[in-house]
C-alpha cells in the first residue's frame, strides 16, 4: 500500500504539459512596384568609340621577283625616310658587276655598228653589227630589271610603321611583305566596330565630333561598309565590313600614325514617339515584352521596339501614352 501510494504522489511531482501556441497571423506587405509611365520623347542614336590615326597613304614594299636571301635591310620601325632611299637589298651574288660590264658591252657594240655605218658597210655587214648590238641591248635589259627586283626603293617620304624581323641571309620569298611606309602627312581615323549591325546606319558624309588629349575637333564620315565596292579578296572584304574611315577637318600638328581620338557620331532621330527605359524590357526566347499594371494584378504585353540607345528603348507598337510600366530590377 506504501508503495503505491508514493508511486502516484511522484506522478504529481512532473511538469503538467501546457498547450502548444499558435503562431501569430501576420498580413503580408504590399508589394512595392518600381514603376515608370510610359511617355512621349525624342530618342537619338549615336555611335562612340575609339578610332585610331592612319596614314591614307601607304606602300608595302616586297620583292616581286623570285625568293633569296637577304643582304642588307637598311632601315627600322618607325625611322624616316625619304623618296628614293634603298630600303632592303637581296644578295644577287655578282650580278651587280656584271650588268656594269654589260654595259660595256653595249656600248662597245653600239661603236662596231657606227664604224660600220660610216664605212659604208654593205647591208649585210651592216644587219649583223646591229643585230650584235640588240643582242646586247636585251641582256642589259634583263640584268637591269633582276638587279632591280632585288632592291627596294622608297616610293615617297614618309615613315616605316611594319617592318619584318629580318637579318642579313634570312630567306625572303616573293612577294613577302618587307617593310611598310605610310605618310604622316596624309592622316584619317579608321574605327572597326565589333559587330557590323554597330556600323547599319552610317552614311559617307555624316559629321563626326572627335576629341584628341581633351581638344574637340570636327570631321565626316568619308567610308562605310556599304560604300566600299565589293572585291576578290576575303579577308579585305570583312575588314571593310566591320570598318570605316572618317577625315578630321584640322588635324592636330602633333598627332602622329598610331594615335587615337575619342569619336562621336550622331545617327537617327525620332520625336513624338512613345520611350521607355531599357530596364522595363523583357526578354525570352527571341520575345520582346513589358509587364504593366492591371488593376491588382500584373500583365505582360508583348511589344514591338525601334531605336535603342544604352538608356533608352524606342516602343514602335504594344505600349500605349500613359501606362504604368514595372521596372524589371
Amino acid at each position: 500500500m506504501l508503495s503505491v501510494m508514493i508511486m502516484l504522489s511522484g506522478c504529481s511531482l512532473l511538469p503538467i504539459e501546457e498547450d502548444s501556441l499558435q503562431p501569430p497571423l501576420v498580413e503580408p506587405n504590399e508589394e512595392q512596384l518600381n514603376l515608370v509611365e510610359a511617355s512621349k520623347g525624342t530618342i537619338q542614336t549615336t555611335l562612340r568609340g575609339t578610332a585610331n590615326f592612319v596614314s591614307s597613304k601607304t606602300e608595302t614594299l616586297s620583292f616581286k621577283g623570285l625568293g633569296g636571301r637577304i643582304k642588307s635591310v637598311n632601315v627600322a620601325l618607325g625611322q624616316k625616310v625619304v623618296a628614293g632611299d634603298l630600303i632592303a637589298e637581296m644578295d644577287t651574288g655578282d650580278l651587280d658587276l656584271q650588268t656594269r660590264l654589260q654595259r660595256l658591252n653595249v656600248e662597245r657594240a653600239e661603236l662596231f655598228y657606227k664604224q660600220a655605218l660610216s664605212a659604208g658597210a654593205n647591208e649585210i655587214d651592216l644587219r649583223l653589227r646591229e643585230i650584235d648590238l640588240e643582242k646586247e641591248r636585251l641582256s642589259l635589259k634583263s640584268m637591269e630589271e633582276r638587279l632591280a627586283q632585288s632592291r627596294l626603293y622608297a616610293p615617297f617620304a614618309g615613315i616605316v610603321i611594319f617592318a619584318e624581323q629580318l637579318k642579313t641571309d634570312d630567306f625572303v620569298n616573293a612577294f613577302q611583305s618587307i617593310i611598310t611606309i605610310a605618310d604622316p602627312e596624309s592622316l584619317q581615323l579608321t574605327y572597326a566596330a565589333t559587330e557590323t549591325k554597330e556600323l547599319q546606319a552610317l552614311e559617307v558624309g555624316m559629321p563626326a565630333n572627335l576629341k584628341y588629349k581633351g581638344v574637340e575637333y570636327t570631321g565626316k564620315v568619308l567610308q562605310t561598309p556599304s560604300s566600299v565596292p565589293p572585291g576578290s579578296d576575303p579577308a579585305k572584304s570583312e575588314r571593310n565590313a566591320m570598318t570605316i574611315i572618317i577625315g578630321i577637318d584640322d588635324v592636330p600638328g602633333d598627332v602622329q600614325v598610331g594615335h587615337s581620338a575619342e569619336i562621336t557620331i550622331p545617327l537617327q532621330q525620332r520625336e513624338n514617339i512613345i520611350i521607355l527605359p531599357r530596364s522595363a524590357i523583357r526578354t525570352y526566347m527571341g520575345r520582346n515584352y513589358v509587364q504593366v499594371v492591371d488593376g491588382e494584378r500584373r500583365k505582360e504585353v508583348d511589344i514591338e521596339i525601334g531605336l535603342t540607345t544604352s538608356t533608352e528603348v524606342e516602343i514602335v507598337k504594344g505600349i500605349e501614352e500613359g501606362q504604368q510600366v514595372i521596372l524589371n530590377n
